[in-house]
């Protein structure tokens, strides 16, 4: 095995900026099958890419014959909000990993770059791939295989000196490196992250239904949203941190803020549904939220609006009541149910004369009928 070649690896991994780096084999990592019975249960929602080669996911060595070592490296994200906010912005209704520049633009180039390092250091015939979210790993089950952490019950990847709020990336080679070894489970007998859960997405410890999951809801998932999840989904616009907040071993995690870009730092939920799509969609360019496009990050501000009982944010509700998506119009209709009052009441019912889905105009004269101020 190359111990030495291992150890150099290592520190131009660090020279890289990479917090922790650890070395697992490229085998089938621990509870690998566990990944048929959760696309079968139909926990990955509308996920449908995790159906597609899910032998590769299990076993990389399945598309890749020649991988013998996985190089897995954990990246911390900021845990702490910028000071002095302004007022109205929505940073604070952002998964933390999301509050900065995209982190898979970030974290290219010093990738690519240790993939060349490893190439070169290797010799010839030595090949080597960088990946971070682009490619068929079970990212978490093989970071725990690396000694990087054990994977805990709400199936984040605990390090036991940093806590989870960290980022995965790996390289693959075919060089044949000593493998570190894997750290025992210390979760315990603690079930904070499953009893904080709004949407209760954990159907037993270490088990994860994505499809209920506020994360997926309102960044993977496209097209309303089921009215039962919609409660639990709070004030938060993009992402979910809830089950990292309450985890104990987060106690551990670096104390570090970061300067978002200004674009991020000012949007508001105002701004959010008022916004034409090409304007939203400069202002997002570069960042995480580019992910969920214009309706998906409209229909989230609407049930945000909602779910706060924003008054204050009906004006730009009724600006969103006019957009092409469906969903949107849908959600604004929510939010008006859920702010109440004669302002609402008058929105929804002007509405009404701009509705073309027969469907959604039959609801909203319905609710009106309803209503009770």
């Amino acid at each position: 095995m190359n111990t030495d070649l291992k150890q150099v690896i290592l520190r131009l991994a660090a020279a890289a900026g990479f917090e922790r780096t650890g070395i697992a084999p490229a085998e089938k990592p621990d509870h690998a099958d566990f990944l048929d019975t959760w696309l079968a249960q139909g926990w990955h929602g509308s996920m449908d890419w995790l159906e597609r080669t899910p032998n590769w996911r299990k076993d990389i060595r399945t598309r890749y014959a020649w991988a013998r070592s996985f190089l897995c490296i954990s990246l911390d994200y900021p845990t702490e909000l910028p000071k002095d906010l302004p007022e109205g912005s929505v940073l604070p209704r952002i998964a933390r990993y999301a509050r900065m520049a995209d982190y898979h633009a970030a974290y290219h180039k010093p990738l690519k770059q240790l993939e060349d390092q490893i190439i070169a250091l290797g010799g010839p015939g030595t090949k080597a791939l960088w990946y971070q979210d682009t490619g068929p790993f079970l990212e978490r089950s093989l970071a725990a295989s690396a000694g990087l952490g054990w994977v805990g019950k709400n199936t984040m990847l605990i390090d036991p000196r940093r806590g989870s709020f960290t980022l995965l990336a790996l390289v693959l080679t075919n060089l044949d490196l000593p493998a570190d070894a894997p750290l025992a489970d210390h979760c315990g007998t603690c079930t904070r992250c499953l009893e904080a859960c709004p949407t209760q997405a954990f159907p037993a410890p270490f088990q994860l239904n994505a499809s209920r999951c506020v994360s997926y809801l309102t960044i993977e998932h496209q097209g309303p949203i089921d009215h039962d999840l919609r409660p639990g989904m709070g004030g938060m616009l993009f992402g979910c941190d809830i089950c990292n907040d309450v985890c104990p071993w987060n106690s551990k995690a670096a104390k570090t803020r970061v300067k978002p870009p200004t674009e991020l730092n000012d949007l508001t939920l105002n701004t959010i549904l008022n916004s034409k799509p090409e304007h939203l969609a400069k202002r997002l360019a570069g960042t995480a939220l580019e992910r969920t496009g214009d309706a998906g990050l409209k229909r989230n501000a609407a049930l945000v609006a909602g779910n706060t009982r924003d008054e204050t944010a009906l004006g730009a509700l009724e600006q969103a009541a006019r957009h092409d998506d469906a969903a949107v119009r849908e959600a604004v209709y929510w939010a008006y149910q859920k702010i109440g009052g004669r302002g609402a009441k008058a929105a929804l019912a002007r509405a009404q004369k701009h509705e073309t889905d027969d469907t959604l105009r039959e609801h909203v004269i319905t609710t009106l009928q309803q209503w009770v101020d």
